[in-house]
Protein backbone atom coordinates (compact mmCIF):
# COMPACT_ATOMS: atom_id res chain seq x y z
CA UNK A 1 0.00 0.00 0.00
CA UNK A 2 0.85 3.44 -0.88
CA UNK A 3 1.62 5.76 2.09
CA UNK A 4 0.40 9.36 1.31
CA UNK A 5 3.09 12.18 1.89
CA UNK A 6 2.21 15.24 3.91
CA UNK A 7 2.78 18.97 1.89
CA UNK A 8 6.68 19.41 2.38
CA UNK A 9 6.12 23.57 2.78
CA UNK A 10 3.51 23.21 5.93
CA UNK A 11 6.25 20.06 7.24
CA UNK A 12 9.17 22.33 6.82
CA UNK A 13 7.19 25.12 8.40
CA UNK A 14 6.32 23.35 11.65
CA UNK A 15 10.10 21.93 11.96
CA UNK A 16 11.16 25.52 12.38
CA UNK A 17 9.77 25.60 15.77
CA UNK A 18 12.19 22.89 17.31
CA UNK A 19 8.81 20.95 18.17
CA UNK A 20 7.73 17.41 17.10
CA UNK A 21 4.78 16.83 15.15
CA UNK A 22 3.37 15.18 18.23
CA UNK A 23 4.34 18.02 20.38
CA UNK A 24 2.44 20.13 18.45
CA UNK A 25 0.12 18.18 18.05
CA UNK A 26 -0.63 17.86 21.78
CA UNK A 27 -0.05 21.15 22.43
CA UNK A 28 -2.83 22.50 20.38
CA UNK A 29 -5.16 20.14 21.77
CA UNK A 30 -5.45 17.57 18.77
CA UNK A 31 -4.88 14.12 18.11
CA UNK A 32 -1.76 12.82 16.27
CA UNK A 33 -3.17 11.64 13.57
CA UNK A 34 -5.69 14.98 12.70
CA UNK A 35 -2.15 16.92 12.40
CA UNK A 36 -1.04 14.62 10.46
CA UNK A 37 -4.14 14.37 7.89
CA UNK A 38 -3.73 18.20 7.64
CA UNK A 39 -0.31 17.80 7.23
CA UNK A 40 -1.31 15.94 4.06
CA UNK A 41 -4.07 17.93 2.89
CA UNK A 42 -3.30 21.41 4.16
CA UNK A 43 -6.77 22.63 2.14
CA UNK A 44 -8.90 21.33 4.64
CA UNK A 45 -7.66 23.16 7.50
CA UNK A 46 -10.04 25.42 8.45
CA UNK A 47 -9.74 28.73 10.57
CA UNK A 48 -9.88 27.31 14.16
CA UNK A 49 -6.88 24.34 13.15
CA UNK A 50 -4.98 27.84 12.01
CA UNK A 51 -5.42 29.41 15.27
CA UNK A 52 -4.80 26.39 17.23
CA UNK A 53 -1.64 25.48 15.56
CA UNK A 54 -0.32 29.18 15.73
CA UNK A 55 -0.82 29.19 19.18
CA UNK A 56 0.69 26.33 19.61
CA UNK A 57 3.67 27.00 17.77
CA UNK A 58 4.22 30.55 17.63
CA UNK A 59 4.04 30.54 14.34
CA UNK A 60 1.86 33.96 12.36
CA UNK A 61 -1.17 32.70 11.37
CA UNK A 62 -0.90 34.18 8.00
CA UNK A 63 1.83 31.86 6.93
CA UNK A 64 -0.26 29.16 7.99
CA UNK A 65 -2.87 30.78 5.87
CA UNK A 66 -0.89 31.40 3.16
CA UNK A 67 0.53 27.66 2.74
CA UNK A 68 -3.07 26.44 3.04
CA UNK A 69 -4.58 28.91 0.03
CA UNK A 70 -1.40 27.77 -2.26
CA UNK A 71 -2.25 24.28 -1.44
CA UNK A 72 -6.12 24.54 -2.45
CA UNK A 73 -5.28 26.90 -5.59
CA UNK A 74 -2.54 25.14 -6.76
CA UNK A 75 -1.83 21.53 -5.91
CA UNK A 76 -5.63 20.89 -5.40
CA UNK A 77 -6.42 22.50 -8.72
CA UNK A 78 -3.66 20.23 -10.57
CA UNK A 79 -5.31 17.25 -8.68
CA UNK A 80 -8.90 17.93 -10.05
CA UNK A 81 -7.27 18.82 -13.43
CA UNK A 82 -5.67 14.92 -13.62
CA UNK A 83 -8.97 13.87 -12.38
CA UNK A 84 -11.19 15.30 -15.15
Amino acid sequence: MAQKKTYKPLDELLKTTGMTFKAIAHKAGMEDYTLYRLRQRPSKMDSVDIVKIATATGIDERKISDITLFFARKVDKLQQDKAS
